[in-house]
C-alpha cells in the first residue's frame, strides 16, 4: 500500500459507527477494511452498505484484521477491552466519547499505546465544528485574557435516549453526565486550555426519569430499565485557581428542548458559545459585538480527518489521551461526589 493509504477496521456498527464510516470513506486513500459487531444481522447490513469485505462478531479478532486504525464506536462500558485489543495489535485507535468511564481504564489505555507507539485519540467532535474552531483562535490570540471561569450546560427536556443502552448503568456506564456531558465538558477544558482539575462537587439524581408513564420526545421506554441518572450538576475547581459549573440533563423542565452552551470569562473579556458573542471593553467603553466569520466544517468529519493526519504524517494524537483523563477524572469524581455527598479531591 502507498505511504498514505490508511485500512480501518470499525467495531459498533450503530448510529456513531455509521457517522465514522462516512467521514472515513471521504479521505482519499482510505480503506474501510473491516466492522465488528455482537449482532451479526447489524455488522452484514454494515458491511453491505459500506462495501466492507470482513465481518467479524468478535471484538478480538477484529483488532487482528491486517490494518492500521481500530475505530472504536460500541457502547461505553465496552471501549476499554476494544481499545486495548486494537493497541496489543499494534493499531492506531480512534474511541468514541468518552474515553471509558474511570480514570483507571483511561491510564491502562496510555499505558497501552506507549508501550505499542501508537495513536490514541478520543472523539470529541465538538472541538473541530466551525463554532468552536473560530473561538478557539481568538482565545489563542490572547483576547480573553486570564480565563478563571466558565459555565457549561447541555441540557435536554424530555428527551431520553429510548434506543440502544443508554438508559442500563451496566453498559453505559452512567446517563446524561457520561452521554452529553462529556461533550460540553471536554469542549469548555479546550477552550479555557486548562487540564488540572484539583476538585469536583456534585450530585446526579434520577428525578424524572422513573415515574411511570412520564411523556418522553424520544418515545417510550421502561422506567424500571432506568439504572442512571437524568440530571447532574458539579462546580470544578482548578489548579490555578480556575472554577468551571457543569451541568447535564435528559429530562429538565426548561423552555428550550435540547441546548448546549458554553459561557467563558476572562479578565479581558467575555464568551459565549456556540453564538459566538463577544462582551469586552475599549477606553471605557463596554462592547458588544459577534465572531461573524466562522469556518463551515462538520465536526465528526473534522475530528476524523486530523486522526488520519496525524498517522500520515506522524503527529502527535490530536486530542491528547491525557486530556481525556482529565475529563474522565471529573465526571468521574462528580458521580462519587453524589454518592458521598462530599466534594471529591481530584489529585
Amino acid at each position: 500500500m502507498a505511504s498514505r493509504d490508511v485500512r480501518v477496521v470499525i467495531v459498533g456498527c450503530g448510529g456513531m459507527g455509521n457517522v465514522h464510516a462516512e467521514a472515513w470513506r471521504k479521505i482519499e486513500g482510505v480503506q474501510i477494511v473491516g466492522c465488528c459487531d455482537n449482532r451479526p444481522a447489524a455488522a452484514r447490513e454494515f458491511a453491505r452498505k459500506f462495501d466492507i469485505p470482513n465481518v467479524f462478531k468478535d471484538t478480538r479478532k477484529a483488532a487482528a484484521c491486517p490494518a492500521e486504525v481500530l475505530d472504536v464506536c460500541t457502547p461505553n462500558m465496552h471501549h476499554t477491552s476494544a481499545v486495548l485489543a486494537g493497541l496489543a495489535n499494534k493499531k492506531h485507535v480512534l474511541c468514541e466519547k468518552p474515553l471509558a468511564v474511570t480514570p483507571g481504564e483511561v491510564v491502562r489505555m496510555i499505558q497501552a499505546s506507549r508501550k505499542a507507539g501508537r495513536l490514541l485519540m478520543c472523539a470529541q467532535h465538538m472541538r473541530y465544528d466551525g463554532p468552536s474552531q473560530a473561538l478557539k483562535q481568538w482565545i489563542r490570540a490572547g483576547n480573553m485574557g486570564e480565563i478563571y471561569y466558565a459555565r457549561a450546560w447541555h441540557n435536554r427536556r424530555r428527551l431520553v435516549p429510548s434506543w440502544g443502552v443508554f438508559i442500563r448503568k451496566k453498559e453505559s456506564g452512567g446517563g446524561p453526565c457520561l452521554d452529553v456531558g462529556v461533550h460540553a465538558l471536554d469542549l469548555t477544558m479546550y477552550l479555557m486550555d486548562n487540564f488540572e482539575p484539583v476538585s469536583v462537587t456534585g450530585i446526579a439524581p434520577c428525578k424524572l426519569a422513573r415515574t411511570p408513564g412520564i411523556y418522553n420526545t424520544w418515545g417510550r421506554y421502561d422506567p424500571k430499565e432506568m439504572t442512571v441518572e437524568d440530571f447532574a450538576v458539579g462546580l470544578v475547581r482548578f489548579k490555578n485557581g480556575a472554577a468551571l459549573s457543569l451541568e447535564a440533563s435528559w429530562m429538565l423542565n426548561i423552555h428550550t428542548p435540547d441546548e448546549v452552551a458554553t459561557w467563558l470569562y476572562g479578565t479581558k473579556a467575555g464568551a459565549k458559545w456556540p453564538h459566538l458573542e463577544i462582551v469586552t471593553e475599549q477606553n471605557k467603553i463596554i462592547l458588544e459585538c459577534k465572531i461573524a466569520n466562522r469556518p463551515n466544517i462538520e465536526g465528526h468529519e473534522a475530528e476524523i480527518a486530523a486522526f488520519h493526519d496525524a498517522i500520515v504524517n506522524r503527529k502527535p494524537s490530536p486530542v491528547p489521551p491525557e486530556q481525556s483523563l482529565a475529563v474522565i477524572k471529573v465526571l468521574d469524581g462528580l458521580y462519587r461526589s453524589h454518592k458521598t455527598g462530599r466534594e471529591v479531591s481530584l489529585r
